[in-house]
């Protein structure tokens, strides 16, 4: 399941929105912009609806701090608004939403943009293989190989590289590869995950020398990202 993110100040809609998404996605509401920035600091989003209308700033404003960050500032965003005029439109967009969607919101519309969304912003999982060169990754055995070399995983080192090769170069909160990994709701130590961390990156090779970068983001949790310069063949041990 994605988790979505939805800042909106009227509780009526807040909630309608929440059951709309909550059928298919993990959904997390805030009632005003500086919360959801606060919790930015700690948490990992999927996606964003916003408000155009806020009663501390104005949703454009939420959109452009969004975008002018570092922990979230790929993160689809839909602006949620009863305004439908051409301006609006093109003030949200510039300001660097991804979509509208209209008041009063339909599910059926709202599902079918947030699925498009999340499509464009994660990997085709058609099939038993997702490939992110030089690995291949093997989700009916649990395989990650490169070239002739396989690399055999725990189940849980493999769902964790399948998450962080899904989200290349996006920092990913602690809780958030942990729900991801082990589940909503699991009673999972910090240093459960960096065990497994530790594991994942000596197994595969995630190195600067292998041509990646693959450690924590101070306070927050970790990235993995191509080191600058890499080659474009690359081979880990």
């Amino acid at each position: 399941m994605s988790r979505i993110a939805i800042v909106e100040d009227e509780a009526e809609t807040r909630a309608e929105l929440s059951t709309i998404l909550s059928a298919r996605h993990r959904v997390t509401a805030f009632a005003d912009g500086s919360s959801f920035l606060r919790a930015l600091h700690r948490d990992t989003f999927d996606l964003v609806c916003v408000d155009w209308s806020l009663p501390d700033m104005s949703g454009q404003d939420l959109v452009a701090r969004i975008r002018s960050g570092t922990l979230a500032n790929a993160v689809p965003i839909i602006i949620v608004t009863a305004r439908n005029g051409d301006q609006d439109l093109v003030t949200g967009l510039v300001s660097g939403a991804d979509d509208f969607v209209s008041k009063p919101v339909r599910d059926v519309v709202l599902n079918a943009r947030v699925e498009a969304l999340l499509r464009r912003a994660t990997p085709d999982a058609a099939g038993s293989l997702e490939v992110f060169e030089p690995f291949v990754f093997d989700r009916s055995r649990e395989v990650v190989s490169v070239g002739d070399q396989e690399h055999t995983l725990t189940t849980k080192e493999f769902a964790l590289a399948l998450t962080l090769f899904r989200n290349m170069h996006r920092p990913l909160a602690r809780s958030y590869l942990m729900e991801e990994v082990w589940g909503t709701g699991a009673n999972v130590s910090s240093r459960t995950l960096d065990t497994h961390v530790c594991r994942l990156k000596a197994k595969l090779g995630l190195s600067p020398e292998n041509g990646y970068n693959f450690g924590p983001v101070y306070g927050f949790g970790y990235r993995l990202e191509r080191a600058t310069g890499a080659e474009a063949d690359l081979n880990p041990a």
